[in-house]
């Protein structure tokens, strides 16, 4: 059962939503039986491996799992393109940097979700 408060976080922002598991799989559960919404159940899964990203304490799992996430989600040819703009699409050249701090690499999509939130705001599903 969902309580007044978890729908109150969901109805207030993406962000809210999808930082609820249950809330972030009752609604990829949603999308699925709409026709045509792969693009923003992917965003949600950027979303999610972006948030686990964050707990990794390893400098080099850290850059590793960028780059992994990078090459699913933000690469061009991206097998699960999701739409991004600006800082979002040079996430590379930063990762080919070697003076990387853990919090720079822990931080690193924050921008490209900021963004994701946004198109998943701005489009009908979630309204």
């Amino acid at each position: 059962m969902v309580s007044k408060e978890q729908r109150a976080k969901w109805k207030s922002s993406v962000t809210g939503l999808l930082a609820d598991s249950f809330g972030r799989q009752a609604f990829i559960d949603f999308l699925e039986r709409r026709k045509g919404e792969t693009e923003t159940i992917n965003c949600i899964e950027f979303w999610e491996k972006c948030e686990l990203h964050k707990e990794i304490s390893d400098v080099k799992d850290l850059k590793d799992s960028a780059k992994k996430i990078h090459e699913t989600y933000l690469d061009r040819l991206a097998e699960k393109e999701i739409p991004a703009k600006g800082e979002s699409r040079k996430i590379d050249e930063k990762l080919e940097k070697e003076d990387l701090t853990i919090e720079i690499l822990k931080h690193i999509f924050d921008d490209a979700q900021e963004n994701i939130c946004k198109f998943i705001s701005d489009g009908g599903a979630y309204k």
